[in-house]
């Protein structure tokens, strides 16, 4: 998971650019006050441009603003903020008109607005992990599966709520439960050979299981929801229920292992995957990995929709995590594969 807010923090000294988040730390992502139970991210906040410090002819005191910064303060926040309020109706028409919905759901441009505009309002007030139009994105997926289709709904990682906030309103429009799976003590305690799980990383990203029903309760619908505490090593291998749809915001590569290894087996043959920790290419690596694949499942690896910068939504990351990017290209979207997808190389020219 990862904390960004919606208007990021600018050190104009550094060319514009946002800090740089090492390759060694975990996930940088995109939510509006994001974060996750896993992963550093790029701090967030207003922007905030140092002034200089004075000089023989004067001018700002350190920590004070010029007047040029204060105006590239100004037209920054103003194309965030429009690019943000231009985004939730754009979402509902570019992603819900999609003839594969099913009729039975009811789902009239009224409905699909209104679904658009509530993802939109809960990620502008709660803390999330990930972006609203990447929970659009899965509803609309919901939306494809015949009501008559078995499963629910997994997310493995809460953070405040915020996703599972949004997720409980497509479950509550489809019919589906919502599970979700959580310490709710924040991260756990490293394991040796994890790159992007530090030491110090140990508890952070907190969310209090009475913080997230709060927030499911204010912004979404807490009836379709179900709360198995607990480290996913524990509780993930007592998992039985059919998966329609699985939503991970893990972080650490030990806790993507526990859900893949324990989860993707009760995924139903149309299910979908999710992952909001597409940013780095190792973890991706492991949806192609054919040595993985092989051992645990005797399969050819699924790939993943949307390696590196996530499947387009609207939003401008050209990446590569670890570089610098500016406030105006925060990674806000997601990667997915389905049960039935294969990715594998076959074509060795040279072999006989």
């Amino acid at each position: 998971m990862t904390v960004v807010a919606h208007t990021p923090q600018i050190d104009a000294s550094k060319s514009g650019k946002s800090e740089s988040t090492s390759a060694a730390s975990p996930a940088a992502n995109h939510g509006p006050n994001a974060s996750g139970t896993g992963g550093s991210r790029p701090s967030g906040g207003r922007p905030e441009f140092p002034g200089k410090r004075p000089g023989r002819k004067g001018g700002p005191v350190k920590g004070q603003k010029s007047r040029q910064q204060q105006k590239d303060d100004w037209v920054l926040r103003l194309m965030l903020r429009t690019h943000e309020a231009a985004s939730w109706p754009l979402a509902a028409i570019f992603l819900l008109k999609n003839s594969r919905i099913h009729p039975s759901y009811g789902m009239t441009w009224f409905k699909k607005f209104q679904l658009s505009y509530r993802m939109y309002r809960n990620w502008k007030r709660m803390k999330s992990a990930s972006g609203f139009k990447s929970h659009l994105l899965m509803a609309a997926k919901l939306l494809e599966l015949k009501p008559e289709a078995p499963g629910v709904v997994v997310e493995c990682g809460a953070f405040k709520g915020g996703s599972a906030a949004n997720l409980s309103l497509a479950c509550d429009i489809v019919g589906r439960d919502l599970i979700v799976y959580d310490s709710f003590e924040g991260l756990p305690t490293p394991v040796d050979g994890d790159q992007y799980a530090p030491k110090m990383a140990k508890g952070a990203f907190r969310g209090s299981l009475d913080e997230v029903k709060a927030n499911i309760s204010e912004g979404g619908v807490l009836e379709v929801c179900e709360f198995r505490k607990g480290w996913f090593s524990d509780t993930l291998p007592d998992h039985t229920e059919p998966i329609a749809l699985l939503f991970l915001d893990v972080d650490f590569q030990s806790s993507l292992d526990d859900c893949v290894r324990n989860l993707w087996e009760h995924l139903t043959p149309a299910a979908f995957l999710f992952t909001d920790d597409y940013i780095q290419l190792d973890k991706c690596a492991l949806f192609f990995s054919e040595k993985y694949w092989r051992t645990h499942f005797d399969r050819d690896p699924p790939g993943l929709l949307g390696v590196g910068t996530g499947v387009q939504l609207g939003e401008f990351f050209p990446g590569p995590f670890g570089a610098s990017w500016t406030p105006l290209q925060l990674p806000r979207s997601t990667a997915y594969t389905r049960k039935h997808l294969r990715a594998h190389w076959e074509f060795y020219p040279d072999e006989d």
